[in-house]
């Protein structure tokens, strides 16, 4: 070990990490050597991005870490570093791509400005060379028309293309480390798979070390050197092969039944970039988009990272507007002119999110948001409390973990708040945006029978987008692939 220790890019020894009263990582050891990818894995909230936060200089305020943690080439010891020293080291020697990409960006800047800032901040090259190579990085993280999105704001991407931004913008500096927490989670298996072949082709060409967290078996088979296993906040070494237990399959019956419809999309277009005063062409992502969903039933949605799923998605959950088309659930109109108001509209249809963490209020605990819906809606503050915490519970938290900000949950934690939220007022129509990627294989399935249990006793229907094609088809009564601005029924 000492050997390993003298040539590794980082190492990580006897990490543990406190959040006021909570001790959330205990005792995390672990050593990146030039050249390889070292694969953290472990359950939802065992401490896993903890440990990447505390790699990187980034733990909540509130946090604190003892340990040590070192890095090629730097003579101190970091974990009582400060800003400066973290500001020249971040970016430069060590990468870092973030569970919540969406985050990691600005939104008020376009993109290709904030990747140039990341270039120009380590590197003393003029800004026409570092828009050349700021374009030349978002193409090789396999970003279609790499200058629009260059010119785009995050607003305008994907979930999947700002996981893709965020990783050209760890890697363009070409540093000596990288750590990914859940870096392919957003992304369809082809894009998954020409990620971690550059990945893998930096790891070989420039000696770069990589500490990727992960939940999924498949990229660990793929790409791990070594594992890395935590559970309680405590590490221990794992055989690179070893394996994860996958989740059954619902029991799910295609037969058509005699139940009303509760969502209709008829023609539905979405133009990005189009009207008087926008700067940028205009960007046609629908065209014409029609499907139905019955009460009970789940409607499945597969695609490319940047097809137009999470766009159709937002329409129908009202968050967006369609340039044309009509979209009504149970009868009611919750796109144009006299569509409902938002009340009524909450109580018709929700959204899973994503993005777990984007999505919570970070002011608030995860009860608050739970109830906030129901008590919106008229209920007492108890009553919606008593009723939060019981689903709450459903999905797998406990009390305390109940009264905690967004900030001390895990992903995982986060989506669970999500899905509670989203099914608090039992409505009509919910949308599941990859509701299930933030969450280890262990509690996949517990997550996924919870959802098929409420869907069973409210009868709400389901918009279901994943990348994973395997979950689509075990969890929908039919499948539509978005691809050209179309839908394809398969």
């Amino acid at each position: 070990m000492l050997g390993s220790i003298a040539t590794a890019q980082l190492t990580i020894e006897s990490l543990a990490v406190e959040i006021g009263q909570n001790v959330a990582v205990r005792d995390v050891s672990l050593a990146v050597k030039p050249g390889e990818v070292h694969c953290l894995v472990g359950d939802s909230g065992s401490g896993k991005t903890l440990t990447a936060l505390a790699s990187v200089g980034l733990l909540p305020r509130q946090a604190s870490a003892t340990g040590t943690i070192r890095v090629r080439g730097v003579d101190d010891d970091l974990i009582d570093a400060d800003d400066s020293q973290w500001c020249s080291i971040r970016g430069a020697v060590m990468g870092y791509v973030g569970q919540n990409a969406l985050g990691c960006l600005h939104p008020a800047f376009r993109v290709g400005t904030q990747v140039v800032e990341a270039i120009r901040r380590h590197q003393q090259i003029s800004v026409a060379d570092a828009r050349a190579l700021a374009v030349r990085e978002l193409a090789a993280v396999d970003l279609p028309d790499p200058e629009w999105v260059a010119r785009a704001h995050p607003a305008a991407l994907s979930g999947g293309m700002c996981q893709r931004v965020a990783l050209a913008m760890a890697l363009c500096n070409r540093p000596a480390v990288l750590i990914a927490d859940e870096p392919t989670t957003a992304l369809d298996d082809e894009t998954q798979g020409h990620v971690l072949d550059l990945i893998r082709s930096r790891v070989d060409s420039d000696g770069l070390g990589v500490l990727l967290i992960t939940h999924d078996q498949d990229v660990v088979d793929v790409v791990a050197d070594e594992v890395t296993s935590i559970a309680d906040g405590v590490s221990s070494p794992s055989p690179a092969g070893a394996a994860v237990t996958v989740e059954p399959s619902r029991t799910a019956s295609n037969e058509e039944e005699a139940t009303p419809t509760v969502l209709d999309v008829v023609g539905v277009a979405k133009t990005y970039g189009s009207g008087r005063w926008r700067s940028q062409p205009a960007t046609p992502v629908l065209n014409g988009v029609s499907l139905s969903a019955s009460a009970g039933t789940t409607i499945g949605l597969v695609g490319r990272s940047g097809a137009g799923k999470t766009t159709l998605a937002r329409i129908v959950a009202g968050i967006l507007t369609p340039t044309a088309g009509a979209v009504t659930i149970g009868g009611r109109p919750i796109t144009g002119p006299n569509r409902v108001g938002r009340i009524e509209k909450a109580g018709l249809v929700q959204y899973v999110f994503q993005d777990p963490f984007g999505s919570l209020n970070p002011r608030r605990t995860a009860l608050a948001q739970v109830a906030e819906p129901l008590i919106a809606a008229g209920t007492s503050v108890a009553e919606a409390k008593e009723r939060a915490r019981a689903l709450l519970d459903d999905v797998g938290l406990t009390p305390a973990q109940t009264g905690r900000l967004p900030t001390a949950l895990s992903g995982g934690q986060c989506q669970r708040v999500g899905i509670a939220r989203a099914l608090v007022r039992k409505p009509a129509v919910v949308v599941l945006d990859e509701p299930v990627s933030a969450l280890d294989w262990s509690i996949r399935a517990e997550i996924l029978a919870i959802l098929d249990d409420l869907q069973r006793s409210a009868g709400a229907a389901y918009l279901l987008i994943s990348h994973e094609r395997s979950l689509i088809e075990r969890q929908s009564d039919r499948i539509y692939a978005v691809a050209d601005g179309t839908l394809h029924l398969l």
